[in-house]
């Protein structure tokens, strides 16, 4: 058993490198936008990579809308059980911290793509449109990437520690998957860096005056069109 043990720490530690290594090598990724600004031949590229971001992070909170509503069936048939026939599951509770969990981490980036994400918007309302690409593209780089990058990195250590022990619920009859929350957690800011990129070289291609890349036809809520929507709810009053 013992045996197994290494072989298994010793084949996740190989996983875990290469997760490093290939996280490492999209690093300068993020500083496309400075070169589009530089090197306007980059922009069908730079079009082409924000079509594919926002395509996959709208397919991304498609998918994860239901986990909210599976939560709240969840706690209501939990509480329907223990209060109707005084039936209590320990899993069936962690189950609902998890969706909820899970529901947030993963969904954070599509609500950023759909700007449905809690703002406050003092000044941000009232600039034209290349004051806001340039708030777009400075909020990256001064706030959005430090932050995900710091907190990508500080939490390598203790998720590593989860895999290697497959950290679980400290209950008996509760899911052990604490490793997987704990997971969750960079996959949140992963994906915060990817949309904060597609955003910022939409900022970009406005900065250049290029013609900003369009959407994928789900995504129809990108800054871009939140500002010609809210010229024309203007231009109605």
């Amino acid at each position: 058993m013992a045996i197994f043990s290494d072989m298994d720490n010793a084949v996740l530690d190989i996983i875990g490198r290469a997760i490093q290594f290939i996280g490492w090598a999209f690093i300068p990724l993020l500083f496309l936008p400075f070169f589009v600004l530089l090197f306007k031949k980059l922009t069908t590229f730079s079009c082409l990579l924000v079509q594919l971001i926002e395509l996959f992070m709208t397919s991304l909170g498609e998918a994860i809308k239901w986990v909210m509503p599976s939560m709240v069936i969840t706690v209501a048939l939990s509480v329907f059980a223990l209060s109707i026939y005084g039936i209590s599951s320990i899993w069936w509770d962690e189950l609902a911290i998890y969706l909820h969990a899970l529901g947030i981490c993963i969904g954070v980036a599509p609500t950023y793509l759909a700007g449905q994400h809690v703002k406050v918007d003092i000044v941000y309302e009232r600039l034209n449109q290349k004051s806001r690409a340039l708030v777009e593209f400075c909020g990256f780089y001064l706030l959005l990437m430090p932050v995900s990058l710091a907190v990508i990195w500080r939490s390598q250590s203790f998720i590593s520690f989860a895999w290697q022990s497959f950290e679980g619920s400290t209950n008996g009859n509760g899911i052990q998957g604490i490793f997987v929350l704990k997971s969750a957690l960079s996959a949140m800011f992963i994906l915060l860096l990817a949309q904060g990129l597609s955003s910022a070289l939409r900022a970009t291609l406005i900065l250049i005056s290029h013609n900003p890349a369009t959407a994928s036809p789900q995504a129809q809520k990108s800054f871009m069109e939140r500002f010609e929507n809210n010229k024309k709810a203007e231009q109605t009053l």
